[in-house]
């Protein structure tokens, strides 16, 4: 049995703030170890196994060598084809025999999710060493050890990402730790090869992040050469968390940079690209010429290696040119990661990270991920699909993550099993599927057709009507602040948290509402009872917000089952413990699942359970032409065919 803590790398993501700084920390005490000659036995008893399902130098030789410094022992696959992987081997049944051999387990594997299988079935701590083009988190270690060895920090830095930003795995995990530490991002992709939309929608909804893109073509044409990347703001793409439309939208750019702090070029990824990608366009190339600008000559050139044609040698002597430094320091960063494995497993709290419940569908076939390079299209029967809810910004479709790759699946159609009825999904339809998810009552299908012929057959929008029109919800809205007012007698202890998306928006308005009335304008921030991880996200300038010792108002547009509500008031508590936790709804509908019973409530509209509410908020801004209403509509069952006379 392993020595180490059930502790998995599978994403940059898997690792806390605290994390990789205690990882440079540690990085650097071994780097000065290792240039004294000191004999490192932290180790001592430790066995690696690296299993190479691709070709590797750098990273299989530095984890394996990093092993050794530590005074550990290492077994390795470095060519699977010679394993019993050739004979047909699952990547499950793989990872538990070896798990009995070693402490560790290292895997590079060329399918999205890969990394993700191996930590799920291997009972021993697994690190990615690059899973398809999904993820290589190990790498982007290096990376910001290196970048913030040469900068002095990595807040506030403009890092311009150039060439494959589609197939390149350890530039998606450097964007996610960039926009984490706060830099400028500026993407300067090859043609056709530019970041991916799933990744461009995980920085959006999990980091509320954005990044500029310049094309090639545009950087060429443009005088001043690669001057032409100061189009990217100081600061990074703010995003606007909620609009009318429920859209994500960027904040206008700020003052160009001074000066570019860092090029991170890659290479062309032959071997994961189609025969068309493999012809299209002119792919870049680097040399000395792009450092002689005025807004260039102290950037520091980054390459993962290894390099074809877009890296000149030329550069090998320039003292700006770190990427055989990045290369070198995978040794003292994948010992300092090995390191903080042993200490998570010295420490009495750390266990397995908790996955996200997979939902339970009620479909057959079952919802296959669209990801073509998704494990779960590669590793057989034994691999389910999985998914959980996900986090699209396009409202219009039910967004489903993958629980391997982690791409979404964008879902048109959903039907609830126990009355077997399906319909198109729309945003108003977010309550229900969420408490269908609950019930484990969900279907999905990718058409019409699918679903009906599963049996389902489809639900009708019956008319709908306004039951409050723009004054009397600003009029509901102003009666919430007036009650909370009222009730809470220590305005300054108050924190105000909206649940996702509309929630979030009326909580934003009653904060400045109260903020008006009492001259006390409370943190605030947004809510997603449903996402697993990073739930609670400080909006609208809120910096480090806190539940600990707080009055909580916890704000939501409608109060449906209460599901939703009692997940939200759960991950508060999960979050510290509030002094207490208060709910306000702008519309209560008077039947629930749950007996929760909100403590201010802007209007009371009982409601059948074959009705729906839908609540539209004007988009912030004076150029909004939307407007408050609140709309009630029914769903009418179809029609049965009149049974035939005997």
């Amino acid at each position: 049995m392993s020595r180490l803590a059930k502790f998995d790398v599978v994403s940059i993501e898997d690792l806390e703030t605290s994390d990789i700084e205690r990882v440079f920390a540690l990085a650097d005490g071994f780097a000065a170890q290792l240039e004294h000659g000191d004999q490192i036995t932290t180790a001592a008893g430790l066995i690696m196994a690296t299993l190479f399902y691709e070709p590797s130098t750098r990273t299989r030789l530095s984890f394996e060598s990093s092993m050794h410094r530590l005074g550990g022992s290492v077994i390795s696959s470095a060519d699977m084809h010679a394993s019993s992987a050739a004979k047909g081997e699952s990547l499950a049944d793989t990872v538990r025999v070896v798990a009995g051999y070693a402490d560790l387990i290292v895997l590079r594997h060329p399918h999205d999710g890969a990394a993700r299988v191996a930590a799920d079935y291997a009972p021993c701590p697994v690190l990615n060493a690059g899973d398809g083009s999904r993820e290589h988190p190990s790498q982007t270690l290096c990376d910001l050890y290196i970048l913030r060895k040469k900068k002095g920090h990595l807040k506030g830095l403009t890092v311009a990402l150039c060439g494959d930003l589609k197939h390149g795995r350890t530039v998606h995990s450097l964007i996610y730790a960039l926009a984490r530490f706060g830099a400028n991002i500026v993407a300067v992709p090859t043609s056709g090869m530019n970041v991916p939309d799933y990744v461009l929608e995980r920085l959006a909804t999990e980091r509320n992040y954005s990044l500029s893109t310049v094309t090639m073509d545009e950087l060429k044409s443009l005088a001043g050469g690669l001057d032409a990347l100061y189009l990217t703001p100081s600061a990074p793409h703010q995003m606007a968390l909620f609009t009318g439309d429920g859209a994500l939208r960027p904040i206008p750019a700020a003052e160009p940079p001074a000066a570019l702090d860092a090029f991170y070029v890659t290479r062309l990824q032959k071997e994961r690209m189609s025969g068309k990608e493999a012809g299209a366009g002119e792919y870049v190339r680097f040399d000395a010429r792009a450092l002689r600008t005025s807004r260039t000559q102290e950037a520091v050139v980054m390459h993962p290696l290894p390099r074809l044609g877009e890296l000149a040698y030329e550069l090998d002597a320039d003292p700006r040119a770190v990427y055989f430094e990045q290369a070198a320091a995978g040794v003292p960063v994948r010992m300092a990661l090995i390191a903080l494995l042993m200490e998570k497993a010295a420490g009495a709290s750390t266990g397995p990270r908790p996955i996200a419940e997979a939902i339970r569908f009620k479909t057959e076939p079952l919802p296959r991920c669209s990801n073509p390079n998704c494990v779960t299209r590669f590793e057989g029967a034994y691999l389910a699909p999985r998914f959980t809810l996900g986090r699209g910004i396009d409202t219009t479709v039910l967004a489903l993550k993958c629980g391997f790759c982690e791409r979404e699946l964008k879902t048109e159609y959903v039907g609830h099993a126990r009355t077997h009825r399906y319909y198109r999904f729309d945003e108003n339809q977010q309550g229900y599927v969420r408490q269908w998810i609950e019930e484990g009552s969900l279907a999905v299908f990718e058409s019409r057709k699918q679903a009906e012929e599963a049996g389902y057959e489809p639900y009708r929008r019956g008319p709908q009507r306004e039951i409050m029109n723009q004054e009397e919800v600003v009029g509901a809205i102003e009666s919430l602040a007036d009650q909370v007012i009222a009730d809470v007698h220590d305005m300054p202890a108050v924190s105000i948290v909206g649940v996702v998306s509309h929630g979030a928006m009326l909580a934003l308005r009653l904060r400045d509402l109260i903020g008006a009335k009492t001259g006390v304008l409370a943190p605030c921030a947004a809510l997603d009872a449903y996402k697993p991880a990073d739930a609670l996200h400080p909006i609208d300038g809120a910096e480090n917000f806190s539940v600990e010792d707080r009055i909580i108002i916890l704000v939501d547009d409608v109060i449906n089952s209460g599901w939703t509500v009692q997940r939200a008031m759960a991950t508060i508590w999960q979050r510290g413990r509030p002094a207490a936790v208060k709910l306000a709804v702008l519309i209560d509908r008077g039947h629930r699942a749950v007996p929760i019973r909100p403590n201010y409530v802007g209007k009371n509209i009982p409601t059948s359970s074959g009705e729906r509410v839908q609540v539209r908020l004007a988009a912030a801004g004076a150029e909004s032409k939307s407007h408050d209403r609140v709309m009630i509509y029914s769903i009418v069952e179809p029609l049965k065919e009149p049974e035939a006379a005997h």
